[in-house]
């Protein structure tokens, strides 16, 4: 469970994050169709997740990322545009059992793509983090051809501590490079 600065302060199935461009919100079914239909294979080329075979599996994993932000164990956000509302895409901060170092992780339908929205979804995110929750550094796994993305890593801080050979759920072979974030850093960047 990650440890909050202001014990039982916060509700993360009721999260609403701003910034400039972007809005951060606790993901729930309300998109449900927009994350089936733009979680493809084409996005997810370099992500250790598959696309959902059916509308189903989409609402199975809303349901449990709700749960799992229920019990404190991960943040699961989805990202729209702050002046027309369009769904972008999702971002999280998943504690994965080691919470004083959770994992960022963001994707963006192929139409949000080129217009550095990844970048302001992340920072904010991480931003937030750092005012809310007690960690020493955060993880970022990305593929090294995934350029954009290995950018965001690198604007917060970030420093490549381990390469390694993956298959993702899909069955493609990942050459992942996983950055370290210190806590420090993120705050530095605000």
């Amino acid at each position: 469970m990650f440890e909050l600065k202001e014990p039982n302060s916060i509700d993360f199935n009721s999260l609403f994050i701003k910034s400039e461009r972007v809005a951060l919100h606790s993901i729930n079914e309300r998109f449900a169709k927009e994350i089936f239909f733009e979680f493809n294979s084409e996005i997810t080329r370099y992500m250790m997740p598959k696309p959902a075979s059916n509308i189903e599996e989409t609402l199975a994993f809303i349901n449990d990322s709700k749960r799992l932000m229920g019990l404190k164990q991960e943040i699961v956000l989805v990202i729209v545009n702050n002046t027309t509302g369009e769904f972008l895409g999702c971002c999280g901060f998943h504690g994965r059992g080691k919470y004083n170092t959770p994992e960022l992780g963001i994707w963006l339908k192929k139409s949000a793509h080129g217009h550095k929205y990844g970048m302001e979804a992340i920072t904010t995110l991480a931003h937030w983090a750092t005012k809310q929750l007690a960690f020493e550094y955060a993880i970022y796994p990305v593929d090294k051809a995934n350029v954009s993305s290995r950018n965001i890593a690198e604007s917060l801080g970030g420093e490549v501590f381990k390469e390694l050979q993956v298959t993702s759920m899909a069955g493609i072979e990942l050459d992942e490079v996983v950055y370290k974030i210190p806590y420090e850093k993120i705050v530095s960047t605000s």
